[in-house]
């Protein structure tokens, strides 16, 4: 018997997820895969992809590891080259770039290449982070169209709540980045908006976490769109123990017995990067039902209530989130249960959790 600390990786599910989004958006899509694909492996999931219009990513190093694999995709940086050395690597590698402050404009205008680049400039909608303002864009925007190291030129943006279908802010941010366009190819809508179906029908639709089926919208969950779950997490019972009414459980004595009642650890914990913080609610799925979590986390693992479950055994296999032959546990409904967000969940997975890789 191992630990059995598990993410299971489905490729199939990931190109079913790839293929109804292309569907959903009828447009180009910017594959988001940054943070590492969003802790499903980035190199496995760029690899089992075919027909990508475009991979975005965070950072440079991001950037070369897809460039590695994949020679002639498409690569755009979504916050663009920070210093000349990054403007350099970008132009030798073929990577688009977003431009969103006056400094990127001065390191290009300087560059000594004969190279041109692929530009994506922002537009501060109302995010307040990254991007030029009206006057600022509008100034920007001219000083591109001329300049000689330009190739394509598009107009982005980024919407702040297109999780919420009916939004009046999403609105208005469509209408100030659209008062700037002529002919240009456009970049507003992100998962939320294409699930929602708000995006607009000639732009590239930036997809993330809806490619690896789940829903970034809150009260829903990924498989109400037809998207499927990419990883699986799974452990085993590494422990089983009998507890008498009113022993206390865990660090802290978080959790009293109201009865006797039987228990099981599991093998994983924050140390694996699952929730600290937990609602009294929260649960796993084992043999196809719920068993609650008791008391406080531990670093290396948890306790479960199988009072009520029967014929367990050291060993078996417990499902944290995704899906386990006919048992599933939404990871929406996990994070709900964590006070938190799919993306965190997924992003802060530790190393010592092993990946297995399904086609």
């Amino acid at each position: 018997m191992s630990r059995g600390t598990t993410a299971i990786i489905n490729l199939n599910n990931l190109r079913h997820n790839f293929k109804v989004l292309k569907s959903l958006a009828s447009t180009k899509l910017v594959l988001v895969v940054k943070a590492d694909a969003y802790g499903h492996g980035l190199e496995q999931i760029i690899s089992a992809l075919d027909d990508v219009d475009c991979f975005g990513v965070a950072t440079i190093d991001e950037a070369l590891r897809i460039r590695k694999v994949r020679p002639n995709v498409r690569i755009l940086l979504l916050e663009g080259y920070l210093d000349k050395d990054e403007l350099n690597i970008a132009f030798a590698n073929n990577f688009d770039s977003v431009i969103h402050q006056q400094q990127q404009l001065d390191m290009l205008n300087k560059i000594n290449t004969t190279s041109k680049m692929n530009i994506w400039l922002k537009y501060d909608s109302g995010m307040n982070r990254l991007g030029f303002i009206d006057t600022e864009f509008a100034a920007a925007l001219t000083w591109l169209q001329q300049h000689a190291k330009v190739n394509e030129l598009i107009l982005m943006s980024h919407l702040a709540s297109a999780d919420k279908k009916h939004n009046k802010f999403s609105k208005e941010q469509t209408k100030q980045l659209l008062k700037f366009r002529t002919k240009q190819q456009i970049s507003l809508s992100n998962s939320s908006a294409v699930l929602n179906q708000n995006h607009l029908k000639d732009e590239w639709c930036r997809v993330g976490l809806a490619l690896f089926g789940v829903s970034p919208i809150a009260g829903t969950t990924a498989a109400e769109y037809n998207l499927k779950p990419v990883m699986t997490l799974q452990t085993n019972i590494i422990a089983i123990r009998q507890v008498k009414a009113g022993q206390s459980i865990g660090y802290a004595q978080a959790y009293i017995a109201k009865t006797d009642m039987q228990i099981a650890i599991i093998g994983i914990g924050y140390g694996d990067g699952y929730p600290w913080s937990l609602a009294a609610t929260a649960f796993v799925m084992l043999n196809n039902q719920p068993a609650t979590i008791l008391g406080r986390v531990s670093m290396d693992m948890l306790v479960i209530d199988i009072s009520a479950i029967d014929n367990i055994a050291v060993g078996d296999s417990v499902l944290i989130w995704g899906n386990a032959k006919n048992s599933q546990l939404p990871i929406e409904t996990v994070a709900a249960h964590a006070h938190t967000i799919p993306y965190v969940l997924l992003c802060q997975i530790t190393s010592r959790v092993h990946y297995q890789y399904v086609a």
